[in-house]
């Protein structure tokens, strides 16, 4: 999910826009993609919640959602999406939408818990924030069902 802050008041980043989104510009600035193609592109990012704009103009904290079947071993389940690139500053919402519970724990590279943003046991429909501060990439897994695994990384 790619959330870029102030979008529509001017003050966005060029560092934070991946280069395949620059590209895409450029080459419907160069002619080489149409109008329309362009524009659906933009729409495929919104509509995907790749890129996020609230009604008043705003981007809107990104969610990792724990879609329902997550809590079988072998479903395709895991993180949605299992990897988020993120700037310093951003609250990242985990939302359970499975009908188990599930937890968002942090973990070092070797695959133990930190005492970094780790959450409760989450029922169906409850959320987890965690406002990242500083640059890194941070892994989380569920305690309940290890193979569920993410992460995040703060640029």
């Amino acid at each position: 999910m790619l959330i870029v802050p102030g979008l529509l008041a001017g003050s966005a980043n060029a560092s934070e826009v991946p280069d395949w989104v620059k590209n895409t510009a450029k080459w419907y600035g160069d002619g080489k993609i149409t109008e329309a193609d362009f524009l659906n592109a933009i729409k495929y990012l919104l509509q995907q919640k790749i890129i996020i704009i609230s009604e008043d103009g705003t981007t809107t904290k990104p969610n990792i959602i724990i879609p329902n079947g997550n809590s079988e071993k072998g479903n395709y389940g895991f993180y949605e999406p299992m990897h988020l690139d993120i700037t310093i500053g951003t609250v990242v919402t985990w939302k359970n939408q499975d009908d188990y519970g599930h937890t968002v724990q942090s973990q070092d590279g070797a695959g133990n818990v930190i005492p970094l943003f780790n959450s409760n046991i989450l029922l169906t429909g409850q959320t987890f924030e965690y406002k990242f501060d500083e640059r890194g990439d941070y892994q989380y897994f569920c305690t309940l069902h290890p193979w569920r695994v993410g992460t995040i990384s703060v640029i």
